[in-house]
């Protein structure tokens, strides 16, 4: 099997960089055996880029980069005497040359490198947006492409302006397909994005209202989502959902003739469809799909919850069509799929109850979904339903009203108790009480509500100290709120904090 190497020179020249080395031997051989971005990990071998974030600039961490083994540093600015000194130190000591790539900027010069790279791959490249599942269906993807080739797929969400680079620069020789999340925040992110990837199939899983503190309204997403067929490849094969109205429309608008398209969609009746699966049962651990694809019939059960996860299925079906699979071989492969961290996970509590985490994305669609699905279990738990709720991200002037939503939404869903966490919860508070006021009452949940702008270890762990092992607890909001930490206060069993 080959590894992964980039010559010294290769490297430099990708990314139209000034070479300058400390040490000597064998300078000219040096060869990088991969990319890193983080001084705090094993680097032995590999080429490190400081990047700069928001709070961060990696260049604060060159000589500790240089001490975990990384042979190459891309800068865009020069060392300091002071950083100089200590790596030609280190070098002297441990003997071996460290190679410094001068930039005009070291996230241009990551995505230049990685556009090389993906250029040189053989493997097919298969690109995934959408507000709602990309990352559920890059795994399911993987999965089902994986029970018969050789692939690559970044096991976190790597899917923005330097995560899309990384995942491209982390396909190895021996890799067949490589599965790449894009995600955006705002117009001509995906065109970029497209551009390095330079897929062999795309899809967009759905439009929602998710980024609109970005983008200003579901149909500024649906105009940033379309991007990533409007810049792909020509050879590129588009796959359609034909469920939601926006995505439909992005069938009708860049499905020309000569493309290479596949499409699927729930109706099992829908004529020229190539994958419509739909749920026919549900438990807590698995959905049980049946349907065609490809004109293929067939019926499994896949160990995953929540009845959204179909389009999923779908989505990663089709593209699995793409690399060539059979109706066959996907219909075998389908129970391999597995939900990620942070999305429909099931935890066991010390207290014998069941915790939902979803805890990785939320915006009004996938929140409308979680809750349905809640409302589907309530016979599947004896005690009492427990929502607690988080802030709603990136949702700018509609914040207000579309947490209000979700108040109604998560009164109708038939919750015993309620807590809230985030800025706006007192608008998801007049939602509830909006709720109870058509319905004529209901106040046994305004009873049970409470609230917290930020995460409050109290109400953790009060309600922690009640529960009891027929509960359910729904535990969902935006990465951003960290409600890992809420979780971790109700004593889980079977939870790593850490994705």
């Amino acid at each position: 099997m080959a590894n992964w190497s980039l010559s010294v020179q290769e490297a430099a020249a990708a990314m139209e960089g000034k070479l300058e080395f400390i040490g000597s031997g064998g300078l000219q051989d040096l060869v990088f055996g991969g990319v890193g971005t983080d001084s705090r990990t094993d680097l032995t071998g590999q080429l490190f880029f400081a990047l700069v974030g928001d709070v961060h600039d990696a260049h604060a961490h060159l000589v500790q980069a240089v001490e975990k083994g990384a042979t190459g540093l891309v800068v865009h600015r020069d060392l300091s005497q002071a950083e100089r000194e200590r790596v030609e130190a280190f070098v002297k000591a441990k003997g071996f040359p460290v190679a410094i790539v001068h930039v005009a900027d070291t996230l241009k010069g990551l995505q230049e490198l990685s556009r090389h790279w993906r250029r040189k791959s053989t493997a097919m490249i298969l690109g995934i947006t959408g507000t709602n599942g990309k990352t559920t269906t890059k795994e399911f993807t993987a999965a089902i492409i994986g029970s018969r080739l050789r692939v690559q797929y970044s096991k976190g969400s790597f899917n923005n302006h330097w995560g899309v680079p990384i995942s491209l620069l982390s396909i190895a020789p021996e890799h067949e397909v490589a599965v790449i999340e894009m995600g955006m925040n705002h117009l001509v992110e995906l065109k970029s994005l497209s551009r390095l990837v330079e897929a062999d199939a795309v899809v967009c899983t759905m439009v929602g209202r998710g980024h609109l503190e970005g983008v200003g309204s579901v149909e500024g997403v649906a105009e940033a989502k379309a991007e990533i067929y409007e810049f792909a490849p020509p050879r590129a094969t588009f796959v359609f959902n034909l469920d939601n109205e926006h995505t439909k429309k992005m069938r009708d608008k860049y499905a020309v003739e000569g493309r290479r398209r596949l499409s699927f969609s729930v109706d099992t009746e829908a004529q020229g469809v190539d994958v419509a699966l739909k749920v026919v049962s549900m438990t807590p651990d698995s959905i049980e799909v049946e349907g065609a694809i490809k004109g293929v019939s067939g019926r499994v059960i896949v160990p995953v919850f929540g009845a959204q996860n179909v389009t999923n299925l779908m989505a990663a079906s089709c593209l699995a069509l793409a690399a060539g699979l059979s109706p066959q071989e996907i219909w075998a492969a389908l129970p391999l799929c597995r939900s990620a961290w942070g999305r429909n996970q099931w935890v066991q509590l010390k207290s014998g109850a069941r915790a939902l985490f979803d805890g990785y994305n939320a915006n009004p669609e996938s929140m409308t979904a979680a809750l349905e699905n809640a409302r589907l279990l309530k016979g599947s738990f004896k005690g009492r339903k427990i929502a607690v709720l988080g802030e709603m991200r990136e949702l700018g002037e509609h914040a207000a009203a579309l947490h209000e939503e979700i108040g109604v939404l998560t009164a109708q869903a038939g919750f015993d108790e309620a807590i809230f966490i985030g800025p706006s919860h007192e608008f998801f508070a007049r939602g509830l009480r909006t709720d109870a006021e058509a319905a004529g009452g209901g106040g046994e949940l305004l009873r049970s509500l409470r609230t917290s702008a930020s995460f409050d270890e109290a109400l953790a762990k009060d309600l922690a100290s009640r529960l009891k092992p027929s509960d359910f607890v729904l535990i969902k909001g935006s990465r951003g709120m960290s409600l890992e930490n809420f979780l971790k206060a109700l004593d889980p069993l079977d939870f790593s904090a850490k994705k």
